[in-house]
C-alpha cells in the first residue's frame, strides 16, 4: 500500500536532503475540511508507520520532533481566502531519522516528504599517533577508518608538497578502513602520510609523520687527491643519517685507527698545534643542508709535505652505525725532491739560530706514527749537517718547521 502512494503521479513530493545535526523543516497545505474541522491534520513515516502527531497531538514522545499550525491569509485576484499550514519540525537530525514523510488529512496523502540524512566523513578512532619512529628494512602499517553517509572513499597519500601529492597504491581496503602497509622501509618512505576520507558531503583528513632512522651514509667525489708541497686544498663530504649524526675530521700516515689525530676535536677546542706564523693550517665548517642531510668542509692552507700520503678521514655516527671516507693526498710527481746539491745553492740567506722556533710537541698530535715520521727527517737533517756548514744547517731545520 505504501509503494501505492509512492508511486501516485498526483501526490506532490518533495526531496530533502539534511546533515545530521541540523534541522529540517516539512511544510504543507491543509484543505478546507481540515480548517472547518471535518479533518484532522496527521504527520507519519511511511517505512514504520509511526505517527507523529494527529493534529496538534503529540503522538510520538521524541521532543526533537514540533508541530505548527496556522492560518495564512492570501489575496489572488483581489480575492482573499485563508489556508492552514501544517509543518512539522526536527531538532538535531539523526541518521535514523530518514525515511518517508507524509503530511495528512486523516487517511488522505496531501504530500510526501522524501527526507535523506546525509553525513560529513569522521575518524573512528579520535586519539592517535602523530608522530611514527622506525628503522629502515622494517614493515610499517597505518589503519585509517572512517565514516559517513554516503560511505566515504579512504585513501592515503604521501604529502610532496602542495601541488603535487603522491597517491600511494599500498592500501588494503575494507568498506571502512584503509590500511597503508610499507614494506621494508628505506630512508625514502620518511615523511608526511596523509589519510583522506571523502564523500559527497565533506573531505577530511588526518596526518602522519613517519620518522625512518638509519646509519650514515658518506659520500666524497675523491678517493685521491694530487697536490704540491704549499698548496691550498679543499675536502668536502656530504652525510645523509637520521638521528644527526657526530662528524669529524681525522688525519692518520697509515691504517691503524688507534694511531689518528682528530682534527675535528682539536679545531673545536681551538688546539691549534700546527700553526704556521700566518695562522692556523686547517679549518672545518659544517652545514646542515635539511633535516637528514649534512655538508663538512675541510680546508688546509698551504699543505706541508709531511701530509702527503696520508690519509684525510671524514667519519659520522650516531646510535644506528658508523660510516667514513677517505682522501689520500698525493704529492704530484713534477715536484720532486729538492736534492742536496740544489740545498746548498740556493740557500745562502746567514740565517741566526735566534729565530729557530719552539721544539714540536709529539704528545699533542696524538700520532706514534707521526712521531718517528717527525724523527726520521730530523735525523735526516742532522746526518746531513755533518756536510754542511752551521748557517746552511740551521737554514734547512727553519726551513723544514715552516711548513708545521
Amino acid at each position: 500500500m505504501t509503494a501505492s502512494f509512492q508511486d501516485d503521479p498526483q501526490i506532490s513530493r518533495e526531496h530533502i536532503n539534511v546533515n545530521v545535526g541540523k534541522r529540517v523543516r516539512m511544510e504543507c497545505e491543509l484543505s478546507n475540511l481540515t480548517i472547518s474541522g471535518n479533518m484532522k491534520g496527521l504527520w507519519l513515516r511511511l517505512e514504520d508507520a509511526e505517527v507523529f502527531f494527529y493534529s496538534t497531538s503529540r503522538i510520538n514522545s521524541d521532543q526533537r520532533f514540533q508541530i505548527e499550525q496556522r492560518p495564512i491569509l492570501h489575496i489572488n485576484n483581489g480575492t482573499s481566502y485563508e489556508i492552514m499550514t501544517y509543518s512539522l519540525t526536527i531538532d538535531d537530525v539523526r541518521l535514523d531519522d530518514g525515511g518517508t514523510y507524509s503530511c495528512q488529512e486523516d487517511n488522505r496523502i496531501l504530500k510526501l516528504f522524501l527526507l535523506n540524512i546525509v553525513e560529513r566523513p569522521y575518524f573512528v578512532t579520535h586519539e592517535y599517533t602523530t608522530l611514527l619512529r622506525t628503522q629502515i628494512g622494517k614493515n610499517v602499517s597505518i589503519a585509517c577508518e572512517a565514516q559517513g553517509k554516503p560511505s566515504p572513499f579512504v585513501s592515503w597519500i604521501k604529502k610532496i608538497d602542495d601541488d603535487q601529492p603522491k597517491t600511494m597504491i599500498n592500501c588494503t581496503t575494507t568498506p571502512t578502513t584503509c590500511q597503508l602497509n610499507l614494506l621494508n622501509v628505506n630512508r625514502w618512505h620518511r615523511g608526511v602520510y596523509e589519510c583522506v576520507a571523502t564523500n559527497s558531503i565533506g573531505t577530511i583528513g588526518r596526518f602522519y609523520t613517519l620518522d625512518v632512522q638509519f646509519p650514515p651514509d658518506v659520500y666524497s667525489s675523491k678517493v685521491k687527491s694530487f697536490h704540491s708541497i704549499g698548496d691550498t686544498i679543499t675536502f668536502e663530504c656530504l652525510i645523509d643519517a637520521n638521528p644527526e649524526p657526530d662528524i669529524r675530521w681525522l688525519h692518520r700516515f697509515n691504517d691503524d685507527i688507534n694511531q689518528e689525530m682528530d682534527l675535528s676535536r682539536q679545531y673545536n677546542q681551538g688546539f691549534y698545534n700546527n700553526r704556521r706564523r700566518d695562522g692556523p693550517i686547517w679549518s672545518i665548517t659544517q652545514e646542515k643542508i635539511n633535516s637528514t642531510r649534512w655538508k663538512t668542509i675541510l680546508f688546509i692552507k698551504h699543505i706541508p709535505k709531511r701530509f702527503f700520503n696520508s690519509k684525510f678521514i671524514c667519519r659520522a655516527k650516531n646510535r644506528h652505525g658508523q660510516n667514513e671516507k677517505s682522501i689520500t693526498v698525493i704529492q704530484n710527481q713534477h715536484h720532486h725532491i729538492i736534492s742536496k746539491k740544489h740545498r746548498h745553492t740556493s740557500l745562502s740567506t746567514r740565517i741566526p739560530t735566534t729565530s729557530l722556533p719552539k721544539q714540536y710537541s709529539a704528545g699533542e698530535y696524538q700520532s706514534t706514527s707521526t712521531v718517528h715520521f717527525f724523527s726520521q727527517e730530523t735525523d735526516e737533517l742532522s746526518n746531513d749537517s755533518q756536510k754542511l756548514s752551521p748557517y746552511l744547517y740551521y737554514s734547512l731545520l727553519l726551513t723544514f718547521y715552516s711548513f708545521l
